[in-house]
């Protein structure tokens, strides 16, 4: 039997874990997956399946919690757990990245300080770092059995790849905020206007989802950076990590809201399903694009921009095809 503290509750958690919560959040999160898997076929959009991973991952990590409530002997629903956990948010955020380069490559890249191509190798190969080192942590903490040393190598691995995630979101905002702020003032774009202003429904939830995705890694480096490790004491103190609450709060419930928000303003909804199209029609060839496929050499597009001719300002508008 697994040990039990001095009020009786699983010695997995630093305090009695709610089941109904967790329960709860795996309903929540199973149900934003379905929805969020139908819309990918709907809208075509394959570049959303970093989002279906996250979600999968939180739906894993609450049910893994759950049967960690009930099973106390072994340690692998708690590693699961707690690395599903910790780790989906930085998916999430890799999803973000993915989006706005997207938003770039339609709206235009030479409204963006740093070009839509290299954003999605930039900041995804960041984020990849973060969830590497993130996992890492997390299965180390959960794993650590009261290992004092464990348990703070842990705590140092987990605030790097929180840290790391932080600075790296909080300069993607700055770009896609600049971006943002350049092409609305555009007067190219002054013809495309209505475009422009229903695409302001993807940047709320862009604006909205940055913000919880922030501050809830901004929560994850609090409660990891307030552990202490007392020697001879059998758990880690500090309020955050020995209360439950702070996890659904500023957790559960901030990276659900960021779910929905891309789920009622779908990029479907605005963005082109084939990359390189643009929002005034024409079509951008994207550098260093692969020239073989598995099956062979890939086909040309039969995409191309029309000819420029006369003012750019007076250039004609052709249908989009998603």
């Amino acid at each position: 039997m697994a040990d039990t503290n001095t009020d009786g509750h699983n010695s997995r958690y630093p305090y009695a874990p709610a089941t109904w919560a967790a329960v709860l959040f795996a309903i929540l999160f199973g149900a934003s997956l379905v929805i969020h898997a139908y819309q990918i076929f709907r809208y075509k959009t394959w570049y959303m399946w970093v989002m279906v991973v996250a979600i999968a991952l939180e739906v894993i990590g609450f049910i893994t919690r759950v049967i960690s409530i009930h099973l106390t002997e072994p340690l692998w629903p708690v590693l699961i757990a707690q690395t599903g956990l910790v780790v989906a948010p930085a998916f999430i955020a890799a999803q973000d990245y993915m989006i706005m380069g997207r938003v770039m490559s339609y709206v235009g890249k030479e409204y963006g300080y740093i070009n839509h191509t290299k954003i999605t190798k930039i900041f995804v190969g960041a984020d990849l770092f973060a969830i590497l080192t993130q996992s890492s942590g997390g299965a180390l903490l959960a794993g650590a059995n009261g290992d004092l040393d464990r348990m703070k190598l842990a705590q140092k691995v987990l605030l790097f790849g929180l840290v790391l995630q932080v600075i790296t979101f909080g300069i993607f905002a700055f770009v896609g905020i600049a971006f943002n702020i350049r092409s609305s003032r555009s007067p190219y774009l002054r013809v495309f206007k209505e475009e422009m202003k229903s695409m302001r429904k993807l940047w709320f939830a862009f604006y909205v989802g940055s913000a919880l995705i922030t501050a809830r890694s901004i929560y994850r480096t609090v409660e990891f950076g307030d552990i202490k490790f007392t020697p001879g004491a059998r758990d880690a103190q500090g309020y955050t990590y020995t209360h439950e609450w702070p996890l659904y709060a500023f957790d559960s419930i901030p990276i659900f809201i960021s779910v929905m928000l891309f789920s009622f303003y779908h990029p479907g909804h605005w963005l082109p399903a084939r990359k390189g199209l643009r929002l005034d029609g024409t079509y951008e060839e994207i550098p260093g694009s692969r020239k073989y496929i598995c099956c062979g050499p890939r086909k040309e597009s039969r995409y191309r921009a029309p000819p420029m001719t006369g003012d750019s300002s007076e250039l004609a508008l052709h249908p989009v095809r998603r």
